[in-house]
């Protein structure tokens, strides 16, 4: 496993909110290294009424999404490389904190 590699979980959003998925190859990564210690979700959607208040929580909630969606705080993987969230259309990925 390359450290190198980030974890990455994918953010599909519209008007009523974004759902937040790790990308298959990223998931069979933490399998491979975790084990039963992960407890994957396949899917986490948050809600949101407009996209600037998406923005806001986005920022305030992204270590809460990685571990609904794991079921392990982001620093244990971060063993394995960094954490991202990537839009999946553009492959883009994306800040963490409202700009």
């Amino acid at each position: 496993m390359d450290a190198s590699e980030p974890i990455v979980i994918l953010r599909s959003s519209n008007r009523e909110g974004a759902t937040f998925a790790l990308e298959p190859g990223s998931l069979a990564r933490l399998r491979k290294a975790f084990g039963e210690a992960l407890h994957p979700r396949s899917r986490v959607f948050i809600a949101h009424e407009t996209r600037d208040d998406y923005e806001r929580v986005q920022a305030a909630i992204a270590e809460q999404i990685v571990m609904l969606l794991t079921g392990l705080p982001e620093k244990r993987l971060q063993t394995l490389g960094r954490v991202v969230f990537r839009d999946p259309v553009s492959e883009m990925d994306l800040p963490r904190s409202a700009a």
